[in-house]
């Protein structure tokens, strides 16, 4: 029988699983091309039911789906205020409907896409039905695989993320898209700047205070605290503004002063110290009691590669490819299913929408059989890389099937990505993709990295040689990959490591500023007529630029 998981509120999705078996996972942004999409806060859809019938139809047609054994969701009343709840038979035709909580979903996702038995699960992200911190002691045998023994008021994701409103180098967001993406903007900024003591306990005392995921709310108090250190409210708040007002203006820019320069670097890289002071405060006392166990990271706060890093280096870490809100339809799965071996949810996402458009556009575009050999020839001579293959990636991270490639040891071709590809800004690191054989050769790291998860140092002597993926404190976002994790990348770095004995390639995700990656052959080919890219390999073929 089949069963179902939805969550959807931001990043939603829907993961299918056919006995203790996960099949695939839909994320809403990728089926209506909207960045982050969901349908309840971040609502981008006309109609929810007709979307929803369309999700269930795609299953239906590629499956066989008619009923489903289970339906487990999150946030149940989320769906009730939405007005499809009452016609989930219609829609989801199932013959049992149940709810799981949003942390205990996190964990679930985590914990069965480890390979461990047994693990302590730490869940923390912006907020939930279940709070913003909590621990778990996960153990896949048990009758309760996912126990909790801590839950924290602290809310670490939230408060992250504000000091980005009040740094200039930060590019503004639509409020609520700045919410989900301003946490990697720091991360990245955090490495140019310094600790500076004098923002260290204001830094403390918001996030102490925080335990709101009101953002308008948050980013008043974040200003109280930093008046003296030259961030000025430029406009009053209107008591009279509701929440999105307040959020809209917020976003705008005009609520307050910035830092710029190196102050606004440093409140960056200080915002980054006390964040992993108050998790390392707050959960140590857990990571002692269970000290023989790995950990598991999970949340929108498990992509902090910083925090993940340093924790790494005296403890075993696992951190799943979709540990935000993306991850939450398969928790919500995996809580009812309960798999019998480790989840693979590296490529489990669909096939390119659009492929029965393949035939058509080889012959319009003159696409031929591409072949290792030239493929290298074109890495090496600098050319930027389109690839579309297979399924697509789950989660936030490209891992060979909707990536850029290109060559790391070319020293403008991070500033070239993200100015004429991405249309990011300057300090944005680009992660290196390596074998895993070869990891500690290049990197200060001798473990796997599957899903960019960690941040390492470049080994001091390929700094020079690696500018374009070596970032400005000589940490670079690994990614490790086997043969039989991904085919087509290991055996390219493989050829190149044959050519010049440095087997490295630069990976970022298919899209452009503002947009999910993307998966369908029509989008790959709108950048590569309309960016610097180069080429683009659709499947088996090579499209070559114009």
């Amino acid at each position: 029988m089949f069963n179902l998981g939805i969550y959807g509120s931001h990043n939603c999705a829907f993961a299918l699983g056919k006995d203790d078996e996960v099949l695939e996972v839909v994320e809403l942004e990728r089926f209506i091309n909207k960045k982050n999409a969901g349908m309840w806060f971040w609502g981008h859809h006309d109609n929810d039911i007709e979307l929803l019938m369309e999700v269930h139809n795609y299953f239906k047609n590629k499956y066989g789906v008619v009923k489903y054994a289970n339906v487990i969701t999150n946030a149940v009343e989320q769906y009730n205020d939405k007005g499809w709840w009452p016609l989930r038979q219609e829609i989801f035709p199932s013959l049992n409907y149940e709810n799981c909580l949003h942390h205990e979903s996190h964990a679930y996702c985590a914990l069965y896409q480890s390979p461990y038995d047994k693990a302590l699960v730490v869940s923390f992200d912006g907020g939930s039905d279940e709070g913003y911190f909590n621990v778990y002691v996960g153990d896949k045998k048990s009758q309760t695989p996912v126990a909790k023994i801590y839950q924290g008021k602290k809310d670490y994701a939230v408060s992250y993320m504000i000091p980005a409103h009040f740094i200039e180098d930060i590019k503004l967001e639509n409020i609520y898209e700045g919410n989900l993406v301003y946490a990697g903007k720091i991360m990245g900024l955090a490495a140019y700047g310094n600790v500076r003591e004098e923002y260290i306990q204001p830094l403390i005392e918001f996030y102490h205070h925080n335990q709101t995921d009101n953002i308008a709310i948050a980013a008043g108090k974040f200003i109280n605290l930093f008046q003296p250190f030259g961030i000025k409210i430029l406009s009053e708040p209107d008591p009279n503004d509701n929440y999105e007002i307040q959020c809209s203006k917020l976003g705008s820019g005009t609520v307050a002063t910035r830092l710029t320069g190196r102050e606004g670097w440093d409140l960056a890289t200080t915002n980054q110290y006390v964040f992993e002071k108050l998790f390392f405060e707050e959960v140590g006392p857990y990571l002692e009691q269970y000290k023989d166990l790995p950990v598991v990271l999970v949340g929108g706060c498990g992509l902090n590669i910083l925090n993940s890093t340093h924790l790494a280096e005296s403890r075993e870490v696992f951190v799943p490819p979709n540990p935000n809100d993306c991850g939450q339809a398969v928790g919500l799965l995996c809580s009812k299913i309960r798999p019998s071996k480790p989840v693979d949810c590296t490529y489990i996402g669909p096939e390119v929408w659009d492929r029965n458009e393949l035939a058509r556009i080889l012959e319009e575009r003159r696409g031929f059989l591409w072949n290792i050999s030239s493929l290298v020839d074109d890495i090496i001579g600098g050319k930027i890389i389109g690839v579309v293959r297979d399924r697509c990636e789950h989660g936030p991270r490209a891992l060979g099937n909707r990536s850029i490639l290109c060559d790391p040891t070319i020293k403008n071709m991070k500033d070239t990505l993200n100015q004429k590809v991405k249309g990011r800004e300057y300090y944005r690191p680009f992660a290196p993709v390596v074998r895993l054989e070869d990891v500690n050769k290049f990197f200060e790291w001798d473990k796997e990295s599957r899903f960019m998860s960690f941040s390492p140092k470049v080994r001091q002597e390929y700094r020079a040689l690696l500018p374009s993926i070596t970032h400005v404190d000589g940490t670079a976002r690994v990614q490790t990959v086997t043969r039989e994790q991904n085919e087509f990348l290991y055996d390219l770095l493989t050829e190149l490591d044959k050519r010049r004995g440095l087997g490295v390639l630069l990976n970022t995700s298919f899209n452009i500023a503002g947009k999910p990656i993307l998966n369908t052959y029509k989008d790959a080919l709108w950048v590569l007529d309309n960016k610097q890219m180069d080429l683009l390999i659709l499947e088996d073929y090579i499209i070559r630029k114009a």
